[in-house]
């Protein structure tokens, strides 16, 4: 089967960068057992209180962002839409109970565009754009996730891109060795343990479980965490966890690939 992914998307400087990690990402299509058919993706730039399906026939590329290199706002990446796999996305939310509507006008922003791009640069992979809601418990999170989870035996991947520490006010622009404060090395250790073991209540209660829980994830930024959760809980059936990348920017801004239930390997 295929698994399902998280992918940390960073800064967007990654979408014209050649570091580790963006090699680390551009290697991850060859792991897989197959060319996807699709891809499912999460992205923590897309928040709505109600779960959307979002599907066009091309989706616009949405630069969400401000500040950086001019080459970063010329960059398009226009992937097609598939609408029986966005109806199909659609009907399993409904059958668990999940409301859910459908999203016909939103494009893809560089949660969804920045790690597209490293993944499939030609943009021939057909994309369904899922939104996250970080104020939904995350017993619901992964119960949207695993609802998904009969796709992946239908060679649609299911991703999930944010970070798992993403916190403005613990970045350092100056560092760019790769070095890391000790409470983000302890918080993603934490993490690894966690997940690995599939410990779902430790990962329900990570705000008051996991070390340091108030620095990587702050209450303003769940967002970019979220997206762990939805790919972790679309491989509920396999319920094997790997972290397949760790490094950092910043000394706090963590670049993860996670992949549940397959057997990638980097």
């Amino acid at each position: 089967m295929m698994p399902s992914l998280f992918i940390a998307h960073g800064a967007p400087l990654l979408a014209i960068e050649h570091n580790s990690y963006t090699q680390a990402v551009n290697q991850l299509p060859a792991l897989l057992p197959r060319r996807p058919r699709g891809i499912v993706m999460f992205s923590a730039h897309y928040e709505a209180g109600v779960q959307e399906v979002g599907v066009m026939e091309t989706f616009p590329t949405i630069h969400d962002f401000g500040g950086f290199p001019r080459e970063l706002y010329e960059i398009q990446y226009p992937a097609k839409g598939d609408r029986d796999i966005a109806r199909e996305t659609v009907e399993l939310l409904q059958q668990a109970g999940i409301p859910v509507r459908l999203n016909e006008t939103r494009g893809l922003d560089h949660g969804h565009w920045v790690v597209l791009r490293l993944l499939y640069p030609q943009a021939d992979i057909p994309v369904i754009s899922m939104s996250v809601n970080p104020r939904l418990p995350i017993a619901e999170q992964y119960e949207i996730g695993k609802a998904l989870q009969s796709l992946r035996s239908k060679d649609v991947l299911v991703v999930g891109s944010g970070g798992t520490i993403h916190n403005f006010s613990y970045l350092d622009m100056r560092e760019q060795s790769g070095n890391a404060y000790a409470w983000a090395i302890e918080f993603e250790d934490w993490l690894q343990d966690t997940l690995t073991s599939w410990n779902l209540p430790d990962l329900e209660q990570y705000r008051t479980a996991a070390p340091h829980a108030e620095k990587a994830v702050p209450a303003y930024g769940s967002e970019h965490f979220v997206p762990l959760v939805y790919a972790m809980g679309a491989a509920d059936d396999a319920r094997t966890a790997r972290r397949l990348h760790m490094s950092f920017r910043y000394n706090s801004l963590s670049h993860t690939i996670w992949e549940f239930g397959g057997p990638a390997r980097l």
